[in-house]
């Protein structure tokens, strides 16, 4: 503005007074100019490019694209491009250019160019004029992302959501209703406004379609009835449908919208509607939205009602700020930020707290949403409430390390029991070895004798009972424990098969031998000879037992990919099938067996010193039809 005390209205045109309204001028509009001599390359600019540039008015203006960063080069390539196409056509020409500030901020600007030309027609210069349209650009980005927060949310919805306008076209679908229609066989677009799909958005008949528009176009009134629809593949399903009118300014209706809701299993089941309303009444669902910077821009009625903050309490608050406490895991928070970082999502648990300080689990759904271009806009949480689960949890891994505790305790109590057991076992064999060297110095009478020997055999047989039972129960301790260690060595393994048949014959009675065959070829295998000789003699000494009186079991030993198969069967009594599910556990006996004496731990043993060894045990039996225990050994 000009000052003056002595100003001159005659003045308004002169040279200085026009300057400086150039400058009012443009700076108000928002627009600058420059000149471009193509034969020099010398640039001129207007005041306002300076502010623009926010550069010092003594920039060389010729040296903006190779002295600063302002044009990325996407861009720079752009401007060039747009002054060799008017040099070149000798046609203005206009573009939207992109720069980025120092500090990170952007500005948006439209460029116009017009060639200069001679009193030839030859282009000598290029004049450029740059209009600010930054706060623009802002609007329509903020108006953007809105945009696409509506559709992101209205797409989420599990209802149908479909507008109309009033000659009957659709303009907007969501996700659930574009869905609902292939189902049916119909594919269209989420956005259409050139064909009258009245029929397949209200598929009834005509004269109710004809009732339900005078009800929404004339009288503007909502409709809500039932529609049956058939699927593809054949499925009915139900639809709860609702149409309301959405008049303008002058109460003319402008839109019609739809919303339906799948109704088919409420249809078929008025109790599991029940169940289900009580479960939507109960649930305990929070669902928030923040904003880029993971402030809260919204949260449902659950958030307020399980946690009890309201939507005044907590808009524009990082939720990290007020939900989390001294308990909550610092690892979990930090893994929670790496992967939104790197994935844009995360699931998991986190302890958090309520207004009122009490303590509460939650398992999150975290998900990134990001706008057309790729930049994040916001962030939407889903969280239940799983405090009941992890108290129970926590109840349960209580229980557990008190059952580990008694386990450690049981095994620790048998060890000693088994200790100590052998001592007194090992004096009743050494008082009955000095009785019967007494018995044989002195003279008795024959009946005595007899009797004698007969109970002697009878002692010696139970204690050889009880001492192979306090080995297997040692055994299964060391087993519990992870005591047993493998002690592997190369060896033949006909070699080895051929000296266990030999040493293995039924220790009474008949004294039969096993029926052997070795039908494959020999390997040198890495085995602990100990370990597996006490697998097969418990399985050995089963196929006597159990087969008294019958003709020998038979050991057959064959080769099947990289494994050995032994298998070992018996022609005796057999397992009842009722009792073959239990046959490998501690100290269970087959309901035919219990009058044959035995601990039931045998077989539970091989299995277990089998599996310690890399292989598998198995067995196929019949009651009454004998029984053959197959062990696979791979090498």
């Amino acid at each position: 503005m000009i000052s003056e005390e002595n100003f001159n209205l005659t003045d308004f045109d002169s040279a200085t007074t026009e300057h400086i309204r150039l400058q009012l001028l443009s700076r108000t509009a928002a627009t600058g100019d420059w000149l471009l001599c193509l034969r020099t390359n010398a640039v001129t600019w207007s005041a306002y490019l300076y502010e623009f540039y926010e550069l010092s008015t003594g920039f060389d203006c010729a040296t903006l694209f190779d002295t600063t960063t302002l044009y990325q080069e996407p861009e720079k390539q752009k401007m060039l491009t747009l002054i060799r196409q008017v040099a070149a056509t000798n046609i203005q020409c206009s573009e939207v250019f992109k720069i980025v500030m120092k500090d990170g901020r952007i500005k948006w600007h439209t460029t116009m160019i017009s060639p200069v030309t001679d009193k030839y027609g030859k282009v000598v210069g290029l004049y450029g004029v740059l209009q600010n349209i930054t706060q623009k650009k802002q609007i329509e980005e903020k108006k953007s992302k809105e945009h696409f927060i509506y559709d992101y949310i209205l797409d989420k919805l599990p209802t149908e959501l479909v507008v109309l306008d009033k000659a009957g076209r659709y303009i907007f679908a969501n996700d659930a209703a574009v869905k609902s229609k292939e189902r049916r066989g119909i594919r269209i677009g989420k956005k259409q406004v050139s064909n009258n799909d009245l029929e397949n958005w209200i598929p009834v008949s005509e004269s109710k379609r004809s009732e339900i528009l005078k009800h929404c176009m004339i009288e503007k009134k909502s409709v809500t009835f039932e529609e049956k629809l058939i699927d593809t593949d054949g499925t009915e399903r139900t639809y709860m449908r609702n149409i309301y009118p959405l008049p303008n300014e002058k109460e003319d209706t402008e839109f019609l919208v739809s919303y339906g809701v799948d109704i088919t299993a409420s249809k078929k089941s008025e109790l599991e509607l029940q169940r289900m309303a009580i479960v939507a009444e109960k649930t305990n669902g929070i669902v928030m939205i923040t904003d880029h910077a993971q402030k809260i821009i919204w949260i449902n009625d659950s958030f307020e009602r399980i946690l009890g903050y309201s939507l005044e309490e907590v808009i524009g608050y990082d939720p990290a700020d007020f939900l989390q406490g001294p308990e909550t895991s610092p690892e979990t928070i930090q893994e929670i930020a790496c992967s939104l970082q790197k994935t844009g999502t995360f699931s998991g648990e986190i302890l958090n707290y309520t207004k009122n300080g009490n303590k509460i689990w939650l398992y999150l759904d975290i998900a990134a949403v990001y706008d057309d271009s790729g930049k994040l806009i916001n962030y939407v949480a889903v969280e239940n409430d799983i405090t009941l689960i992890k108290m129970a949890e926590q109840r349960h891994q209580k229980a557990m390390e008190k059952e580990r505790e008694l386990n450690r305790f049981k095994t620790q109590f048998v060890s000693l029991a088994s200790h100590q057991f052998r001592t007194p076992l090992a004096t009743i064999r050494t008082s009955m070895d000095l009785l019967e060297l007494k018995m044989e110095s002195s003279r008795q009478d024959p009946s005595f004798v007899e009797l004698f020997q007969r109970h002697k055999g009878v002692m010696a047989e139970e204690t050889t009972r009880m001492t192979e039972l306090m080995e297997n129960i040692l055994d299964i301790g060391r087993i519990d424990e992870g005591k047993i260690e493998l002690f592997k060595k190369q060896l033949p393994f006909k070699k080895f098969m051929d000296e266990f048949v030999k040493a293995n014959i039924e220790p009474s009675g008949q004294q039969r031998q096993l029926d052997y065959h070795f039908n494959t070829v020999d390997r040198i295998i890495d085995i602990d000879e100990i370990l597996l000789r006490n697998v097969l003699r418990n399985i050995v000494s089963n196929a006597f037992k159990y087969s008294e009186g019958k003709q020998p079991p038979e050991l057959t030993v064959t080769l099947q990919g990289n494994a050995y198969i032994i298998s070992v069967k018996d022609f005796g009594i057999g397992i009842p099938e009722h009792d073959q599910p239990f046959l490998f556990q501690s100290f269970y006996r087959a309901s035919n067996a219990k009058i044959i004496p035995g601990s039931g731990l045998g077989l539970m043993i091989a299995r277990k010193l089998i599996v310690i060894h890399g292989g598998k045990i198995n067995f196929e039996s019949k009651a009454g039809f004998g029984c053959t225990v197959t062990v696979q050994l791979p090498f």
